[in-house]
């Protein structure tokens, strides 16, 4: 049987961005409220299954550098690999973010056993194109029974 309470914190973790300080050297730190799953599909296997989410989350930008917006939605996708006893052995995630003025970003990681989200900035146009590349890492800080969450996210170096 599958617990819920951990398979929305691990399909949720997925649903982070990283925050770039003054230039694409360094990141800031971010916090992120996720929605409850908008959708979620189980594909059974015989030796595990795999668990594929979507949500849409509210990033708190208020650290952001002058120029970005200090608060942004991303739709964010989530496959996530788990035991015959719903345990999670690993996965992956994408978000997908437009901001205010209309410049894009894309984030890419993996999601761990630990319910770590450990991943970087891909893809980006505008504001965003100088920092890919990119990388953090996000942890769950706390969740309800709904699913909903808030997870921080530091830099990873």
């Amino acid at each position: 049987m599958h617990k819920l309470p951990k398979l929305a914190a691990i399909i949720l973790v997925g649903s982070t961005s990283p925050m770039f300080a003054d230039g694409p050297i360094g990141l800031w730190n971010m916090v992120g409220l996720a929605n409850a799953p908008s959708t979620m599909e189980m594909i059974e296997g015989t030796t595990g299954s795999i668990m594929l989410a979507s949500s849409t989350d509210l990033w708190d930008w208020s650290a952001a550098p002058e120029g970005f917006p200090s608060l942004v939605t991303a739709k964010c996708t989530q496959s996530v690999a788990l035991t015959t006893d719903g345990q999670p052995t690993g996965g992956v995630g994408v978000c997908s973010m437009m901001d205010p003025d209309g410049d894009l970003a894309i984030y890419f990681g993996e999601i761990t056993p630990q319910m770590e989200y450990i991943g970087s900035l891909t893809a980006g146009s505008g504001k965003y194109e100088p920092l890919v590349g990119q990388e953090f890492t996000a942890t769950v800080t706390g969740m309800l029974s709904t699913g909903q969450q808030m997870y921080h996210v530091v830099p990873a170096n």
